[in-house]
């Protein structure tokens, strides 16, 4: 026997229907297909998302003025702050 899914939902049973009779597909076939498309777009905001992520770390790295460009965070705050924690 295959796996089941017991959908106790009026409203999501009556949409299942819906999709199927408008696709022309059994349930269980418009039910896959229908997740499939939603994990791809969820998979696919991912990806965007990172590659926004990725496009602004670039653009940091290349704000970054050269004379700080690989200075640890204590160099960093040595540059800019003096023995009194003050800035210079």
């Amino acid at each position: 026997m295959g796996a089941q899914l017991n959908i106790k939902d009026a409203e999501t049973i009556r949409l299942a229907r819906e999709l199927a009779e408008a696709t022309g597909q059994p349930i269980t076939q418009a039910i896959r297909h229908a997740l499939e498309r939603e994990l791809q777009r969820r998979e696919e905001e991912i990806q965007e998302t990172l590659a926004k992520v990725k496009e602004i770390s670039r653009e940091f790295v290349a704000s970054i003025p050269p004379e700080m460009r690989g200075k640890t965070s204590k160099e960093w705050m040595d540059a800019i702050y003096d023995e009194d924690g003050l800035p210079k």
